[in-house]
């Protein structure tokens, strides 16, 4: 039968629930770290590049709304064309006018960074042009270049939602408006502010903020609050008509689109509302983290099956000195001492094999000894029980025997031959077991004396099957069951009719005694059957218990003497025993109980 390894099964789930599960899910929680960080490393990349782009749009726009204050301060700027001037001192004038806004404006672009052309205009947004120096030069920028920038600004009393039209409802306020943002990367930047008799106004086109997206890695647009772009890197989320796509706008932190994943990130440029988006393509790198995970987790699951199953080897082996130790103790269990265990494993186990065998070598010389003891006992018990007879026969017997010498002397001389024999047949220091046939014979003896005492008084009948003659039994089986019937039997009643029979049933010799007589009492049943159960005989009742304790000393307790009577309709008595025959020997009985 195999045995169920729940140790080795316990060590197993020990393995997987602290090793395997563990490095599994370390690897995993370490895997979907490593993941976030990179994520997170990435959208902080983003927001600080976003925020670069935020903060340097800002820096240009304060600086040239601080560049308009310090121009407007000039006196003088809007009094008269250059070209009307007349007058000696009036063309110096002019001209430290336009030195200090030379001086102004290059100084700013050079400070900012990001070069911005500089328009006076009067009243009616005509442009007013200063000279440098002498020559066809003008002053800030060549009169060919001022249509692009000054046109996209309306003339004064155009449109409501003109440039002009801010600037007159703040007089003395910067404006900032994006102009010709439906061109793509065509759009200008207006910073402007009214002045008496006229605007100051500077223009910034989108190429200028091209070196600041070259320093990018992230893809950027920039717009104004109704969408329109002032400059991008990024054209795939711009509509036809250069207004950012819905999708960006709406997207949070991520952005799925026509395929790719994206990282956004959103941020507000005050003054006027301008928004900068800032976009990293993550895709690939997902991907190839998703493909790096994938290969860890499917390595670290092939790893974990491998360990899993060389757990069972591991266990196994280790867990063999155990098992060794268990299945010989479970052999101790089922009787067997002839064991030993073997183990040459040098640590704990063979300390507790070499103690085991130890107290399994004493318990087979205990029980051997135990052994021989109890065969001692139960012989002693059994010879003193197999010489017990009924006094009250042996003193009868003699009294009829002393009459019959007077009387009968043949007659005595054939009860003393019987008494004899029948003596030297109960004390005789042989074997336990005699054959039926043996027993019967010598029970004539017995019945011989009984005879001449009763006379025709008592019938005895045998009825023995054939078969049955050469099974072995103990001595004296049926003369304590023929004396308990005499003695109980006849009671008030004249004669007595005893029968014996010998049968096989299975593996078992029956052998009864049943009479006719007075039968006993449901209680005196009761009493006689309880005092065959007890370990001493405290009764006057000694044939039937001593019958029925040889056989439990020599059988065990399967077997014994069973009585049925019922009042007035005799009593039968039922002797059970294996049945064997000549060719087993007394020491071979079971001796225990």
């Amino acid at each position: 039968m195999k045995r169920e390894r729940y140790f080795q099964d316990e060590l197993r789930k020990m393995f997987v629930s602290y090793a395997v599960i563990p490095v599994f899910v370390f690897t995993l929680v370490c895997g979907v770290i490593f993941m976030a960080a990179f994520l997170y490393g990435r959208l902080s990349i983003t927001r600080r590049q976003n925020h670069l782009v935020a903060q340097e749009l800002t820096r240009v726009l304060t600086g040239y709304q601080d560049g308009l204050k310090e121009l407007s301060a000039i006196p003088g700027l809007l009094e008269a064309d250059s070209g009307e001037v007349s007058g000696e001192a009036s063309r110096s004038r002019i001209a430290g006018i336009q030195r200090q806004i030379y001086e102004i404006v290059y100084r700013l672009q050079n400070e900012i960074g990001y070069e911005a052309e500089f328009h006076v205009l009067d009243q009616n947004g005509n442009e007013i042009g200063y000279e440098v120096g002498t020559g066809d030069s003008r002053n800030v920028h060549k009169q060919q270049d001022y249509g692009t920038a000054v046109d996209a600004l309306g003339r004064a009393g155009a449109s409501s939602w003109g440039m002009f039209t801010a600037m007159d409802q703040k007089p003395g306020c910067p404006v900032i408006q994006l102009k010709n943002g439906w061109k793509s990367q065509a759009g200008i930047l207006a910073i402007g502010t009214a002045v008496e008799n006229g605007y100051l106004v500077f223009t910034i086109p989108a190429r200028q903020m091209q070196p600041l997206l070259d320093q990018l890695d992230t893809q950027t647009v920039v717009c104004d609050a109704f969408g329109w772009v002032y400059f991008s890197n990024a054209s795939q989320f711009l509509t036809g008509n250069n207004q950012v796509r819905t999708a960006l706008d709406e997207a949070g932190h991520w952005l799925s689109d026509d395929g790719q994943l994206y990282l956004t990130m959103k941020q507000s440029v005050e003054p006027e509302g301008f928004l900068v988006y800032s976009v990293a393509n993550i895709q690939n790198i997902v991907i190839s983290l998703s493909i790096a995970g994938l290969m860890i987790i499917t390595a670290l699951l092939g790893m974990c099956l491998w360990l899993v199953m060389v757990s069972g080897k591991v266990t196994e082996k280790k867990t063999e000195d155990f098992y060794k130790i268990l299945d010989v103790l479970g052999q101790v269990k089922g009787g067997n001492l002839g064991t030993a265990i073997s183990i040459h494993s040098e640590n704990e186990f063979q300390i507790i094999a070499d103690a085991c065998n130890e107290m399994i070598s004493g318990l087979r010389e205990q029980m051997e000894n135990n052994r021989k003891m109890a065969i001692l006992v139960a012989t002693a018990q059994n010879k003193q029980l197999e010489s017990q007879f009924n006094p009250h026969f042996l003193y009868n017997t003699l009294e009829n025997i002393r009459y019959m010498c007077k009387l009968e002397p043949a007659t005595a001389e054939r009860m003393v031959f019987n008494l004899s024999g029948l003596l030297r047949y109960s004390l005789n220091g042989g074997e336990a077991e005699v054959t039926l046939r043996e027993d019967l014979e010598h029970l004539e003896n017995y019945l011989s004396i009984l005879r001449y005492r009763f006379g025709k008084r008592l019938t005895c009948i045998t009825d023995v099957e054939p078969e049955v003659l050469a099974c072995r039994i103990p001595k004296l089986v049926f003369q304590p069951m023929i004396e308990n019937s005499v003695k109980y039997g006849f009671g008030r009643q004249e004669n007595l009719r005893v029968e014996l029979k010998a049968y096989r049933h299975e593996d078992r010799l029956i052998m009864i005694c049943r009479d006719d007589g007075v039968g006993m009492s449901q209680q005196n049943l009761s009493s006689l059957t309880r005092l065959l159960e007890q370990e001493e005989n405290t009764s006057r009742h000694s044939g039937l218990y001593n019958i029925h304790r040889r056989i439990q000393i020599l059988y065990g307790r399967l077997y014994g003497v069973e009585i049925r009577s019922l009042e007035g309709h005799g009593t039968t008595l039922i002797v059970t025993i294996p049945a064997h025959g000549e060719e087993n020997h007394a020491a071979d009985f079971d001796c225990g109980g």
